[in-house]
């Protein structure tokens, strides 16, 4: 998905910067907690944020990634009075934090942007749609396939062996995203890696039969765009 600052102009930019505050998050910091009002919306300036949804003590999913030149918290601010996700500095990260009124006050004079904003906003209710989709509806297979699918869209080139995967993959993140044990993570990827679906050089990964994970997540009844992490 096109993050939201490289949808408009630099003059647009540089508006919202002007009505922003600078925040400066540690790694592994907690930004804001699901639930709690959602009185910000939030401008990657560096860094890389997580955005999930904790589903039972010590298990969560992640929703959304974010980084440079993106943002989140929109669909708490736009959506609710409270945050229905929560989100975590995956990285030392600058960030901007405008105000909900501020932020509404400043599309609400500029029709422009606000169509920017309004767009972004409806791709991102439709990712996260189809990813909780995957991740549930397909079970744990299903939600693993989807992991590589959205790996392969980002990062994937095509070769005549199949589509490689130019960032590395690691078992525990898998594991993490979806809210799936490593083990089992592991026993599935083992078993594609049986049964030639997928090969592995390294930590890079070959997917040999796109087909086969694209019939499990019935792909073709699926009409998101932006099926990336």
């Amino acid at each position: 998905m096109e993050p939201i600052l490289e949808r408009v102009s630099a003059q647009d930019r540089d508006k919202l910067m002007d009505v922003s505050k600078k925040l400066y998050i540690p790694k592994n910091s907690l930004i804001f907690e699901g639930g709690r009002p959602a009185e910000y919306l939030y401008l990657i300036h560096k860094g890389k944020v997580r955005i999930f949804k904790q589903i039972e003590p010590n298990k969560d999913l992640t929703i959304f990634t974010r980084g440079v030149m993106d943002g989140f918290g929109e669909i708490g601010v736009f959506g609710a009075r409270y945050y229905s996700n929560s989100a975590r500095a995956m990285e030392d990260s600058v960030l901007y934090a405008v105000k909900r009124e501020t932020i509404e006050e400043t599309l609400a004079q500029d029709g422009r942007l606000s169509l920017h904003f309004t767009r972004w906003l409806a791709e991102s209710l439709e990712a996260s749609k189809a990813k909780m989709r995957d991740y549930i509806a397909f079970g744990s297979e299903g939600a693993v396939a989807s992991i590589f699918v959205r790996y392969s869209n980002m990062h994937g080139v095509v070769t005549p062996e199949g589509i490689r995967i130019t960032e590395p993959i690691m078992i525990q993140d898998v594991s993490r995203h979806i809210a799936i044990s490593r083990e089992t993570v592991s026993r599935i990827v083992n078993k594609w890696k049986e049964q030639g679906v997928i090969a592995k050089k390294n930590k890079y990964f070959l997917i040999k039969d796109m087909n086969y994970f694209r019939k499990m997540l019935a792909c073709e009844q699926c009409n998101v765009e932006n099926c990336v992490l």
